[in-house]
């Protein structure tokens, strides 16, 4: 039985029919730069209650599209009644602005009230596949008490709404954006498998089992209405 236990807290390529062949020093570039994408643009997304006492944090990822400046992460991190959500950029908290909530699909964009100085947004592209089982991918965030971490995983299964990505998480990492091996955005960390194992009579966190939305139907046309209708009614 499974329970989704959600998280509170280019290259140089040539391709030959299907194939794609790399070179060691390109290979090695590919990978340096989607690392580089996923932690330059990762952020620490703090949750406080009324009395601006920390409840809880997640992850979230700082993305442009033209002039137009964001963040994207889990639509769970921020959904909270009466929750106090900042950021945190080189020491200094700022505020942030829900501008989209898609609770059904747990994917959310949020706009900084402030321009985030200490971290630069990365360009906003999707993969659009629809079947992207088996594709390198990498995220990085903030798990539990563990600091800015990256990680690699492989997509095990996935459908035109979520995947199954065999990776590494922990409360903390949801909010997480997902890239691909060209750097594009496949999703958003939402929940880990949990299960019965061992001797234990209760329920465990199976951290390396990643529960993701896909981001596939989020294009850029559409975030940049999003954020430019939000925009004309402050």
């Amino acid at each position: 039985m499974l329970w989704l236990f959600f998280l509170s807290c280019i290259l140089g390529y040539e391709e030959e029919g299907n194939l794609t062949t790399l070179s060691v020093e390109q290979t090695y570039a590919a990978h340096y730069h989607n690392y580089s994408k996923a932690i330059n643009s990762s952020l620490k997304i703090s949750v406080f209650d009324g009395d601006f006492r920390e409840v809880g944090h997640g992850s979230g990822n700082h993305f442009k599209i033209g002039k137009h400046r964001f963040i994207m992460t889990a639509a769970h991190v921020v959904s909270g009644p009466d929750f106090l959500i900042y950021v945190a950029s080189g020491g200094i908290y700022t505020r942030l602005d829900v501008v989209f909530l898609d609770e059904a699909n747990d994917i959310a964009i949020l706009i900084p009230a402030m321009e985030l100085k200490n971290n630069k947004p990365t360009d906003y592209r999707t993969n659009n596949r629809l079947d992207i089982t088996g594709l390198t991918v990498v995220h990085a965030g903030y798990p539990s008490d563990l600091g800015l971490s990256v990680f690699h995983g492989t997509v095990a299964s996935c459908s035109p709404d979520s995947m199954m990505m065999q990776s590494f998480a922990l409360p903390g990492s949801s909010g997480s954006v997902v890239f691909d091996n060209k750097g594009k955005v496949v999703g958003v960390l939402s929940a880990l498998k949990m299960g019965m194992y061992g001797y234990s009579p209760y329920p465990q966190i199976h951290p390396t089992l990643v529960y993701v939305s896909r981001t596939k139907n989020y294009s850029r046309h559409d975030l940049e209405e999003i954020i430019v209708q939000w925009k004309s009614l402050k």
